[in-house]
């Protein structure tokens, strides 16, 4: 433990009955996130952001961060575990902090400001690195959370020895991380206190995170390019100590060839030695022999050194090549990265640039309600927007752009749809004005059902499952479903209404007319 370790937990020991700060304090961060559910009721105690910092920093200053295998653990309260193998070099290392079951944090502000103080502390990051890091550690460890494929495809078993499907990443509740989430901090194989890539900048900001963010108001744009200059500055500091490492392994292959000649010439030395020693007489010739052995002995000695030497320079150079490849494919990916985000940033440029006299006018007009879709994994996704009919400026958009329906119809003065639920589809209403979800069925709805809505008052008809069977579903004007057809159907079915009858395509590809009523085939 570091000097002034004691005085540090002393402190940490006032604090921690309460971890929250004020209010005013919480909102200097912003609004901007994706959803953790935190704590809002009233508390005993209000600490401040530096003493909230100091805890993260206190585990910090425990740990050894060293090359080996450490684990430290703050008053009962929260652990950190260094999880590295030096042997291994495929896959990530980890710090693994785990806030454990007395644990008080209970805001994603406060989460964040403790692995900022770890990370000022055990790595000397700059509090602005620090903050943005952690920031992205959180939402990371939400993102993965208990997918053990995912950490065991990228961790060392050393870290995820560690984790279990009931706790490996952070719960976006707040109740559920004492005890119950163990935020895992990717390790770069360069990890030391004063490197900046010491923190994995492109495993934190995998696809999956990436696209969290893209779903916020503001698409994460100005964190993802914090992220991105943060992870430029980790190429050219691995950039610098690659070439650093080149000049090194140059020298020690001069040193070693240089070596290897006097050898050589010793050896060269021995043989002619020898052929002197032979014509000595006898009595001399026996202690000249003896010592002659012992140099070759000693000549051995050093050549096998000099092998392990030769063969530690070409795995060194070996690591150097893969170091290289890495470090192209996160240039790549930073490049790919930059353009995304322009594109994003045109996109909210575009959404923004509605003068208040278009929004005057939007208020007498109709808008035209369009969805944007995109393909994403094979899958067409939507977005629903509302386009002023005048400027052709977009005025607003869902926060939903998992709908699955290639269109939309309007239920009483709500847009229907159906949204990505799972593995199935759910029906939604949106406000006509916000564009707000207002209510989703329970119900599962086949994901490329038609809908169509008939009838007074308007109900809505669509393919959902049942029994491990998709029928034709009726929902009444809260989505709630009201009756099935006996029936299966083929999910792809499209519908036709004729006085009091609707004809379907039935599982075996018959076209029949089932009663309006009860859904029932027609006699």
């Amino acid at each position: 433990m570091r000097t002034g370790m004691i005085a540090l937990l002393l402190l940490i020991a006032s604090l921690v009955p309460a971890l929250d700060v004020a209010e005013e304090e919480l909102r200097e961060l912003g609004t901007r996130d994706i959803e953790f559910i935190n704590y809002t009721g009233p508390y005993d105690m209000i600490n401040t952001i530096e003493e909230i910092v100091g805890i993260g920093r206190s585990l910090g200053s425990g740990v050894d961060v060293g090359p080996a295998y450490s684990d430290f653990e703050l008053i009962a309260r929260y652990r950190v575990i260094h999880a590295v193998d030096p042997t291994v070099r495929e896959r990530f290392d980890a710090d693994i902090i785990v806030p454990l079951a007395s644990a008080r944090v209970d805001h994603i502000n406060n989460l964040r400001r403790i692995i900022s103080g770890f990370l000022q502390e055990a790595y000397a990051y700059s509090a602005t690195d620090a903050d943005l890091l952690a920031r992205w550690i959180t939402i990371y460890n939400a993102v993965v959370r208990g997918n053990m494929e995912f950490f065991g495809e990228r961790y060392k078993a050393i870290v995820t020895d560690h984790l279990s499907p009931d706790d490996a990443g952070l719960s976006r509740r707040y109740d559920e991380w004492p005890g119950r989430s163990r935020i895992v901090i990717p390790l770069s194989t360069t990890a030391a206190p004063g490197v900046i890539g010491a923190v994995d900048p492109g495993e934190i900001a995998d696809d999956r995170v990436i696209e969290e963010l893209r779903t916020l108001d503001d698409r994460g744009v100005e964190d993802r390019r914090e992220m991105i200059e943060l992870t430029e500055r980790v190429i050219e500091e691995r950039e610098e100590a690659i070439a650093r490492e080149e000049e090194a392994i140059r020298r020690e292959e001069e040193r070693i060839a240089e070596e290897v000649e006097r050898v050589v010439e010793e050896r060269e030395e021995i043989v002619a030695e020898r052929e002197a020693v032979a014509t000595l007489p006898d009595e001399e010739r026996a202690p000249a022999e003896e010592e002659i052995e012992a140099r070759e002995a000693e000549l051995a000695e050093r050549e096998r050194r000099l092998e392990e030497e030769r063969r530690a320079a070409e795995e060194r150079r070996a690591a150097i090549v893969e170091d290289r490849q890495e470090i192209a494919d996160l240039t790549d990916r930073v490049r790919a990265e930059r353009e995304r985000i322009a594109r994003d940033a045109r996109a909210l440029l575009d959404e923004r640039e509605i003068s208040e006299e278009v929004r005057g006018l939007s208020g007498t007009l109709s808008p035209i309600y369009f969805l944007r879709v995109r393909e994403e994994a094979g899958a067409i996704l939507g977005q629903l927007i509302q386009i002023n009919p005048v400027t052709g400026l977009l005025l607003n958009r869902s926060r939903e752009d998992r709908i699955v329906s290639r269109s939309y119809t309007f239920h009483d003065d709500r847009l229907l749809v159906i949204v990505a639920a799972d593995d199935s589809g759910r029906l939604a209403h949106y406000d006509v004005t916000t564009l707000a979800e207002t209510r989703r069925s329970e119900a599962e709805v086949h994901v490329a059902s038609t809908m169509q809505v008939h009838g007074e008052p308007a109900q809505v008809y669509a393919v959902v499952r049942a029994a491990g069977d998709w029928h034709l579903g009726r929902f009444d004007a809260e989505l709630s479903l009201v009756e099935r057809s006996i029936i299966a159907v083929n999910p792809y079915t499209t519908m036709a209404f004729s006085g009091n009858r609707i004809w379907v395509q039935s599982a075996d590809d018959r076209i029949v007319a089932l009663a309006l009523d009860d859904l029932r085939i027609e006699p």
